[in-house]
């Protein structure tokens, strides 16, 4: 019995300067790609199928979860294979050159253009990144969590590069604190990682970067969990839960979930009430009833 065509759908979204597709194949037969290129720095992930790059005169496995990257103007191809067995999905990010440049600028010392000497990224750390960050693109969040998580992922890519040398720190506390009081103040607000940076007095990528170092813990993660102690506060006087989520200022995060179980552990869900159970140990509607 001859195999059935493949059936492709794609899905894409778009931040300045980032094109973010999602393919996804049905079992059967396909046709290869050839060998082409891009103007844009390409990045992929495949969620449940081994992929494969021909690139620089030879041929890389890239395995399922690893992050991929193909240099602006490089050519290469993709897998050869005819025939899926089985299901595939996978994620496809373009960056505009331009971007990366923006980015070195403000946090290398030398502000060269990133050069990645192999295909494969190997650091799960930064293939959570990338997914949470497609993930925020894809879906209802915060401005801050998703331009957090632009700012860390594109930032912790271009230290990659071995010639990488980052700015030194400087004396940032007094910057840091205006930040945090700015936080503390508009917690209901859905606060831009440009205002942050603006009465910082630095850069976004700078910014993100040294008040994780000064905090331990990202913007993100800081507006959160100020959020949720004022959460806390209203549940004790036993205002309805939906009220508290939009009177704190979280976004329902409930769509996409075909594809968001991959790497399930990494999501930084919009969620209210997983935010809440995981910060405070319980749900809201339990913490309300004992009230």
């Amino acid at each position: 019995m001859r195999s059935q065509p493949t059936q492709i759908t794609v899905s894409t979204w778009q931040l300045p300067k980032i094109l973010i597709e999602k393919y996804t194949y049905s079992a059967g037969t396909v046709e290869p790609l050839p060998k082409h290129f891009h103007h844009e720095y390409q990045l992929g992930m495949s969620f449940n199928c081994q992929g494969e790059y021909f690139y620089r005169g030879a041929y890389y496995p890239v395995p399922i979860g690893s992050l991929s990257i193909i240099h602006s103007g490089e050519v290469h191809a993709p897998s050869e294979r005819t025939y899926l067995p089985k299901p595939a999905s996978f994620l496809m990010m373009h960056v505009n050159p331009s971007l990366l440049t923006e980015i070195a600028l403000e946090i290398a010392d030398n502000g060269r253009v990133p050069f990645f000497t192999q295909p494969i990224l190997s650091d799960r750390s930064l293939a959570k990144l990338f997914h949470q960050l497609c993930i925020a693109t894809a879906t209802q969040t915060t401005k801050l969590t998703k331009e957090s998580l632009l700012v860390d992922f594109f930032s912790n890519l271009i230290s990659c590069d071995r010639e990488f040398t980052p700015k030194s720190y400087s004396q940032v506390r007094p910057a840091i604190a205006l930040v945090c009081d700015y936080l503390q103040a508009n917690y209901e607000d859905n606060v831009s990682l440009a205002e942050l940076a603006d009465i910082a007095g630095m850069s976004r990528f700078y910014l993100s970067r040294l008040f994780k170092r000064e905090k331990g813990l990202s913007l993100s993660a800081y507006q959160i969990q100020i959020k949720i102690d004022r959460a806390k506060k209203l549940l004790a006087k036993r205002m309805p839960i939906s009220s508290v989520a939009t009177a704190v200022g979280f976004y329902d995060q409930s769509q996409h979930r075909d594809w968001i179980c991959f790497l399930a552990e990494s999501i930084p869900r919009g969620h209210f009430g997983s935010h809440f159970k995981r910060l405070v140990g319980t749900t809201p509607g339990n913490y309300r009833a004992g009230q």
